[in-house]
């Protein structure tokens, strides 16, 4: 009975080391399943950043050549132009800084129309087009319905009012009363890298609406012109990745563009 007794436990324990065998060859598996996603996720992402970057080049390059020398050169319009690079498909668009709302410049009739056309009603956008001029004036006086000092405070915000001229669109984000999707909504259509006003001729169509409404009238367009480029690029397999940039073009120049500023966009993988 002994040696039966002996049989069984030793045929009890080869099963559970094979159990555990097959268990730790399971998670083996699994785990270098879960590396190589990881690995294409990343040298997909890499090779869509790339190719985002790539398309910010081609505009570039297109900016900097004379007109006459260009083939297929990208309007400034703002139109999407589909480019194959690497296996991506990269969308390319360039649309003039003079054809955005300047926050620096902006009335605060032209910068009250600009709110309501992104869905704000009346009296909202009266009160946020206030917080906006009294973040970029130089006193502590708020308007009837801005915001100074002391409603940043109130509002348990840890900052206060810059009183000095926005230097990057993304300063917005600080005034009070400004949400994500207003400002989302909002900051296509505005720029701090013009000067005097928009030029219609360049608007687009909602910007066009927006100055019809505050009553603009028309003005010369000025020269030294900067441009916004976006690209987005699209793998084969799903994943995209957005890049923006701002550049100043000097034509006449040794170095005929300058780069005002670069800003990444969202990224999205088909691996998870």
């Amino acid at each position: 009975m002994k040696g039966k007794s002996d049989e069984g436990m030793a045929l009890l324990a080869v099963l559970w080391v094979l159990a555990l065998l097959s268990l730790i060859a399971a998670l083996f598996s699994f785990e270098t399943r879960i590396s190589d996603r990881i690995a294409r996720n990343a040298a997909d992402k890499a090779a869509t950043r790339a190719a985002a970057k790539a398309g910010i080049e081609r505009a570039i390059l297109d900016l900097a050549s004379e007109p006459s020398i260009r083939n297929d050169h990208l309007h400034t319009d703002g139109t999407v132009y589909d480019w194959p690079f690497a296996g991506s498909t990269v969308r390319i668009s360039i649309r003039d800084e003079f054809s955005k709302v300047n926050l620096n410049t902006a009335s605060d009739v032209l910068l009250t129309s600009l709110l309501i056309s992104v869905g704000l009603d009346r009296a909202k956008a009266q009160s946020l087009a206030d917080a906006i001029a009294d973040y970029r004036d130089r006193d502590d006086m708020p308007r009837p319905n801005g915001a100074e000092r002391a409603q940043y405070q109130a509002a348990g915000l840890s900052w206060a009012p810059k009183n000095a001229p926005f230097e990057a669109i993304d300063e917005l984000q600080q005034v009070l009363g400004m949400t994500p999707q207003i400002y989302d909504r909002m900051r296509p259509d505005l720029t701090v890298y013009s000067w005097g006003t928009v030029d219609p001729s360049l608007a687009n169509e909602r910007v066009t609406a927006v100055l019809r409404r505050s009553g603009f009238q028309n003005f010369a367009k000025a020269q030294g012109i900067a441009y916004s480029i976006r690209s987005e690029a699209k793998s084969s397999n799903g994943t995209t990745s957005e890049l923006e940039a701002i550049v100043q073009v000097f034509p006449l120049s040794t170095n005929p563009i300058r780069i005002l500023s670069w800003r990444m966009g969202a990224m999205t993988s088909s691996h998870g």
